[in-house]
């Protein structure tokens, strides 16, 4: 416990900060790049049926994660405990959430196998597009209890390993990549060998996640701790209901951008959502591989009292995300043709299509970074209501009335519209109640 307390107190807070954050962030972009080396692929051998397809698939892969993000309060407890010097008690937590991530997955995969054409007409896959789709799914569908244990690579970092933390998700992105290559232009899988990479690569992981924690010296499996505790299952559940929701809705609102955007203009723009979201996934997970690395700081500084570092730790961090989502966008901007051209080859009309609508959809992104930032610190404190509610305001009370609204005046560029600016909207009414809180604080 000395040493976790020289891990999250005793350092400088810089310094700290970096040590958690930079393996984190670096862990995400490269996981991001193999996605986007994912996507390459897919537009080259599938052109624009491809990208359609992945783009009305998306959802399906939020819905998984957001029961990821259902169970990322395994961390910030477990972080709190620790910081509370509760071992057993966060052994406890270690041992029911990992088997409630199984049980969990394994019913999601059966229902989405289940309902699968049904789901991909709900989306609004075309006739043209379904047979893509339903080629990507069948390998997609089986990763969601994978997937949730990979997600719980965030606890390795908030238990003090950020470097392996790091290792994790760049070799599942690596990996994925390298049999990208080999299932698609060697043996000519299509779509669904991209699918069956990630499929792979995933597994792979989330069994080093699982025997990382068996051999742990600092928390680890025990025989004991596993049950069903319910009461155990509802505080992680609490505590993770703010991104669940969000995720959830996240999956609601592509759904109906993909549908509004597809009666204005058709599958090519369809198409195009399916290489800007991509695009804004690669900021915002850019953006929370840091914010993940300060919530480790963050609960164990807070469940120890340490309130002035809690401050401090906030305030370099919406510093930092600021600086480089508007750094980022900046990038974006001025190279939007060359990024669209990178997924697509031998069709004008979707690039410049695409750019366009990328140029609409992502230049308020610092505000996203904002909503991120001050939504991750209410998590971290286990504030949920307040993340709940904005994650529900951002949604269900701006984003898809904008959608409908904008849409009818301004066709498909209403329809890019709505999402910047419901955003920007949150961002601005959290952050005055983010630092609201900081000044309450006291030590």
């Amino acid at each position: 416990m000395n040493d976790l307390s020289l891990k999250f107190e005793k350092q400088g807070i810089l310094s700290t900060i970096l040590k958690f954050s930079i393996p984190s962030s670096f862990g995400a972009i490269i996981g991001m790049l193999c996605v986007l080396t994912d996507r390459f692929f897919i537009g080259q051998v599938a052109g624009r049926s491809g990208m359609a397809a992945v783009a009305l698939v998306f959802p399906y892969a939020m819905i998984i994660n957001s029961f990821n993000f259902a169970f990322s309060g395994i961390a910030i407890i477990i972080g709190i405990k620790l910081g509370n010097n509760d071992q057993d008690g966060a052994e406890k937590v270690l041992c029911t959430g990992f088997l409630w991530i199984i049980v969990t997955g394994i019913l999601l995969s059966i229902f989405l196998w289940s309902f699968n054409t049904q789901i991909l007409k709900l989306l609004g896959a075309s006739d043209l597009i379904i047979p893509f789709a339903k080629e990507y799914t069948k390998f997609l569908i089986p990763i969601a209890v994978f997937q949730m244990i990979l997600g719980q690579s965030t606890l390795i970092r908030g238990i003090g390993d950020s470097v392996t933390a790091m290792g994790v998700n760049i070799s599942t992105g690596v990996l994925n990549v390298i049999l990208d290559y080999i299932f698609i232009l060697k043996l000519g899988m299509g779509i669904g060998g991209a699918a069956l990479a990630t499929l792979i690569a995933t597994f792979l992981s989330a069994i080093y996640v699982l025997n990382y924690f068996l051999k742990s010296d600092i928390i680890t499996f025990s025989k004991k701790n596993f049950s069903y505790n319910f009461k155990i299952l509802k505080e992680i559940f609490r505590i993770g209901s703010p991104r669940f929701y969000n995720q959830l809705l996240q999956s609601l609102i592509i759904t109906i951008t993909n549908k509004q955007a597809g009666v204005y203009g058709g599958d090519i723009a369809t198409a195009a959502i399916g290489i800007i979201s991509i695009c804004r996934s690669v900021m915002n997970t850019s953006l929370q591989g840091f914010n993940q690395g300060t919530a480790a700081i963050i609960s164990y500084n807070f469940g120890s009292n340490n309130f002035k570092r809690v401050k401090e730790v906030l305030k370099i961090q919406l510093y930092t995300v600021v600086s480089v989502s508007l750094l980022l966008v900046i990038l974006m901007l001025a190279n939007t043709t060359a990024i669209v051209s990178f997924f697509i080859k031998d069709d004008p009309d979707l690039i410049a299509f695409t750019v366009t609508a990328m140029r609409v959809n992502l230049f308020l992104m610092p505000f996203t970074a904002i909503f991120l930032a001050c939504n991750n610190f209410f998590q971290s404190i286990k504030e949920n209501v307040i993340a709940t509610r904005f994650f529900i305001t951002r949604i269900i009370i701006l984003n898809i009335p904008l959608v409908y609204i904008l849409g009818y005046f301004f066709k498909e560029t209403g329809v890019w519209l709505a999402f910047p600016i419901a955003d920007t909207t949150v961002a601005v009414i959290l952050l005055f109640l983010t630092i609201k809180k900081i000044k309450s604080m006291r030590s």
